[in-house]
């Protein structure tokens, strides 16, 4: 989805019965940065301008994009690429942690 689009569909006209979009950020700990995706449809889909994926160097560079959107909540998805083979019982390989968007 482009950031335009995201943008859009938080500001745009909503009738009462509107749910926000829930809104990810993805982080991996095998990796420095962190991407942001919607969920659209029950999947997850990746914010991209010009169709690359946006990614952020810090978590704080990603609450400050959240705000300038006007996202009021937000999930921090972990996932961790050591796990090779993941739990046997089929509970996911990631953990979703609600983010405070509130400022100080």
């Amino acid at each position: 989805m482009q950031k335009s689009q995201l943008d859009k569909w938080i500001h745009g006209h909503h009738k009462e019965s509107y749910q926000p979009p829930k809104v990810f950020v993805i982080g991996c700990s095998d990796l420095s940065q962190y991407l942001l995706a919607v969920e659209y449809k029950h999947k997850l889909e990746p914010i991209k301008i010009d169709e690359e994926p946006v990614h952020f160097e810090s978590l704080d560079m990603v609450k400050e994009e959240l705000h300038r959107l006007g996202v009021e909540r937000a999930y921090l998805r972990l996932h961790n690429a050591y796990d090779e083979f993941g739990p046997d019982d089929g509970t996911p390989l990631y953990q979703d942690v609600e983010l405070s968007l509130t400022t100080h």
